[in-house]
């Protein structure tokens, strides 16, 4: 998951975003002190909702302490001894390998070699606790590189490698995850594809939407119409998923993010002037 997933911040409390923040350094903590100081430049948001949405299935009261931080002033609030966290670390780093691994065999990315370096017995640790999940996303990821590589022109094709992956991740928690996690990784790949489209053309790279479209459709009112509408969609379904859950704690922080975080990537992909602005902040 790539930066999609968070909160509409204008619209929530502030007590929730003190919450939403001790999740979030819960989980930088967790990466440092379970694996090492780097794979902390690969804490997310969207992993902090993972942690958030698998920690509120229960109604155990989180434990949340002040705690120093080199990277803000002051003590910030922390969760503390949590599974859920524990378990978005380590997915988070099962992920994040496998992405930097394939960044390598599609694009023989410098970058991605010197990030992996971090990764590498991290991920052996987290692998041997969920054989299972890191084969499943390994799997996909070569599944979707492989489609990549055959300029697949399907949308609903070349996002389910990636949907599924995601879906895998949310069902290794608890299996009543399973069907959101699937309809936000396909919110992620189809955001995430439309995005793109302009710099993919400027660098002649893989995009679905390129691959079925030429270029003229591509800048038409038609095609954006189609996109929205099949963004659409996934957002409803997202939500009809979501309202399934049985959430105990939390669900005002988790409703901002369904209802008003998701959508606000949606209005600002298709109601600003720039496509790629502020989609990943």
């Amino acid at each position: 998951m790539f930066g999609y997933i968070n909160v509409y911040k204008d619209e929530l409390k502030i007590k929730d975003f003190e919450v939403f923040r001790s999740y979030y350094c819960g989980l930088c903590k967790t990466l440092g002190k379970k694996y090492n100081q780097l794979t902390r430049f690969g804490l997310s948001y969207d992993m902090t909702f993972l942690a958030i949405l698998a920690d509120s299935i229960n109604d155990s009261t989180p434990d949340i302490k002040k705690e120093g931080c080199l990277r803000h002033s002051g003590r910030q609030p922390v969760c503390k001894n949590n599974n859920a966290i524990e378990f978005s670390a380590d997915m988070s780093i099962i992920l994040t390998y496998y992405k930097l691994s394939d960044d390598i065999t599609d694009n023989n990315s410098f970058k991605a070699r010197l990030a992996r370096i971090a990764y590498k017995r991290a991920v052996r640790k987290s692998s041997e606790k969920y054989p299972d999940i890191a084969e499943k996303i390994r799997h996909n990821l070569c599944k979707l590189s492989e489609l990549e590589r055959e300029n697949c022109a399907y949308i609903d094709m070349a996002a389910d490698p990636f949907a599924t992956l995601t879906s895998s991740i949310f069902e290794c928690y608890d299996s009543s995850l399973s069907s959101l996690g699937y309809n936000i990784g396909r919110f992620i790949y189809i955001a995430d594809a439309y995005k793109d489209i302009e710099e993919d053309l400027e660098k002649g790279s893989y995009n679905p939407y390129i691959a079925a479209y030429d270029r003229s459709f591509l800048e038409n009112d038609e095609f954006k119409t189609k996109v929205m509408g099949s963004l659409n969609m996934t957002l409803a379904a997202i939500s009809a998923c979501y309202n399934k859950i049985n959430i105990k704690k939390n669900k005002s922080i988790l409703d901002n993010i369904i209802y008003l975080g998701l959508r606000s990537v949606f209005d600002r992909l298709f109601k600003t002037s720039e496509r790629n602005e502020n989609i990943n902040e």
